[in-house]
């Protein structure tokens, strides 16, 4: 329905494990790692762990399209069996051919052990996988304890890898299990996505899916992450009924009321709209404060009548108290509407196409509580939307005017990385003036990670909201916290907290092909692209291919390109276009390439 109204390839946001839309933060990027490294370890095991959504069964695909040759693996994708019947299935994952009838655990386990040795004498390194491991029943668990004993003098000739819950790892903690839980040789738990994490997640999706434009409001996508909690399905449903529900609305972005809507069909509870709290919380403190002014009056005044000292006494008594009602109807007082918290601004960003973006603020309610409750167990710490955008927009920590400058100057700055001097007086555009000197510009959206991954420097557009300035920055370095920007005299270091709230993700780097007027090379091309591309394929590591010398393009080269992609996190078309050209150009090292300062 709506894929073909926002020309994606394929619904961007399916819950199924696909590995081709694996978005690797940091956090799966060290638990792919530690499998890729348990893969080459000797015995033993190794666990990941994570929440409910969080991607581990995607990372497990990942990691099986990313095996080193001399690895087999058996998958176990439904442990909660028995003994004869997970050893059955162990069997038949390695392909070892066991009569059904056979119950039998010992005879089950030499035939196994004979295919072990069997691939330790050709050099294989078998691996036993096991997702959802914390259904496997303690009797199962310790039998697989007592599979890492199959071993030589020297090796253990099993490898295992157990996937599951946090409760896998509570599960392993009991008095019984002490002796797995000594055997095991690497954990990893799995966290949530942050919120900056969420939108680039969104966004790498949605590029796989064919569209780099924005499809949804850096507001709507704040409501995303606090929504989900940064679980990668929770993120998915949510995106996928928010633009099932812009498609039926007409609508071309996605804004934080279609969110709502979204998250109030998923739950069954309806969302508040932000002014409700506030306004119902102002209510409450009038007739408290009027209330208890009105309880130290009469007090007060019947401690007078007391004390027989009426000539103390106020001669003309305070007027009589508001009752709720009548204060109800006349509304907070102007004081009372000025400290209400003002709606802020979203940056807009002119390199990005579609509507611009009409945030809107929502404090969640207690009944926002509930609702995210249904989707996942709540956040230790919660901030609003309306406190965000607050601090990016009302208390600006640093000057952008003092850290940027016009684009010009500052593309003037990027030619410069590049041995091109381009005065900025020219008539000319930059990036016209780019392409006679053999350099393309490419301009893209996504996070610090995209642009690290690029490893170019780059022009960031950055957008004052309040004073609706649009502003350009040179990133020259980066690191987890900060980025290094070029200002011509001098560099300057920024944390990236500060420079967040005026980004957007909008970036314009520039590149060089590697052949003069080549930026794509694909199933029709042929020649000197073709061989370029087979010889640059061939000098990466695990990537050989013995056509070295063909100037043909066929099916071999192809599914090479593909594995390349899947390796750098790119959409696995098998067709080199200029995001795949940079990335075959900062594999190898091409001589003369700026890159940026790796700062971490």
């Amino acid at each position: 329905m709506y894929p073909e109204y926002f020309g994606l390839k394929e619904p961007s946001f399916s819950i199924t494990p696909d590995p081709h839309y694996l978005y690797l933060s940091r956090e799966h990027r060290e638990a792919l790692a530690h499998l890729l490294y348990g893969a080459g370890e000797g015995g033993g095991f190794v666990l990941l762990t994570g929440e409910v959504g969080t991607g581990k069964t995607t990372i497990c695909r990942a990691f099986l399209e990313q095996l080193p040759q001399q690895v087999d693996v058996a998958l176990i994708l439904n442990p909660a069996v028995t003994v004869p019947e997970l050893l059955h299935s162990i069997c038949q994952e390695f392909g070892v051919k066991v009569p059904g009838h056979v119950t039998s655990s010992k005879v089950l386990v030499d035939e196994l052990n004979r295919f072990l040795l069997i691939a330790h004498a050709k050099r294989r390194r078998p691996v036993l996988m096991i997702d959802e491991a914390q259904n496997l029943r303690p009797e199962v668990l310790e039998q697989i304890r007592l599979l890492t004993n199959l071993e030589t003098h020297r090796h253990k000739l099993l490898q295992i890898f157990l996937v599951g819950q946090p409760e896998l790892r509570d599960l392993l903690e009991q008095k019984e299990l002490r002796q797995l839980a000594q055997r095991i040789t690497a954990r990893y738990h799995l966290l949530p996505l942050s919120a900056k994490e969420t939108k680039e997640y969104v966004r790498h999706r949605l590029a796989v899916a064919g569209v780099e434009r924005r499809l949804f409001t850096p507001s709507a996508l704040r409501r995303i992450s606090h929504l989900s909690g940064g679980i990668p399905r929770l993120i998915n449903i949510l995106c996928d009924r928010s633009l099932l529900g812009a498609f039926a609305t007409h609508r071309h972005i996605v804004d934080t009321r279609i969110v709502n809507k979204a998250a109030q069909e998923l739950t069954g509870q309806r969302q508040h709209t932000g002014w409700q709290r506030p306004l119902r919380m102002t209510f409450l403190l009038l007739i408290l404060f009027t209330s208890a002014g009105w309880l130290a009056y009469t007090w007060k005044d019947q401690r007078l009548v007391a004390g027989n000292t009426a000539e103390t006494a106020l001669e003309t008594p305070p007027p009589p108290p508001l009752s709720a009602p009548a204060m109800t109807e006349a509304g907070p007082s102007p004081s009372a509407v000025e400290s209400m918290p003002a709606p802020g601004v979203e940056p807009a960003s002119e390199m990005e196409s579609g509507p611009d973006a009409h945030p809107e603020h929502a404090p969640e309610s207690a009944s926002e509580q509930e609702i995210r409750q249904d989707i996942q167990a709540p956040l230790d710490t919660e901030i609003t939307e309306e406190e965000t955008q607050q601090q990016e927009v009302i208390a600006p920590i640093f000057n952008l005017e003092q850290l940027t400058m016009e684009r010009k100057p500052a593309l003037a700055l990027l030619l410069a990385r590049w041995g091109s001097v381009y005065s900025g007086q020219e008539q000319e555009e930059p990036c016209r003036f780019a392409e006679r000197k053999d350099l393309r510009c490419r301009q893209g959206n996504g996070g610090w990670n995209k642009l690290y991954a690029y490893n170019r420097p780059a022009l960031i557009l950055l957008t004052d909201g309040t004073a609706g300035v649009d502003r350009y920055a040179v990133v020259e370095g980066l690191d987890t916290n900060h980025a290094l920007l070029n200002l011509g005299a001098t560099r300057v270091k920024v944390p990236l907290t500060q420079l967040d709230p005026y980004w957007s993700g909008d970036f314009l780097l520039i590149w060089q092909p590697p052949l003069a007027n080549t930026s794509v090379i694909g199933p029709r091309a042929s020649g000197d692209s073709v061989r370029w591309l087979r010889e640059t394929l061939s000098s990466l590591p695990g990537w050989v291919d013995a056509n070295t010398d063909s100037n043909r393009f066929d099916q071999e080269l192809k599914q090479a390109v593909q594995r390349f992609q899947r390796h750098r996190g790119l959409v696995p078309d098998g067709i080199v276009g200029p995001e795949t050209l940079i990335h075959l150009n900062t594999a190898i090292g091409v001589p003369g390439t700026p890159h940026l300062e790796n700062l971490r």
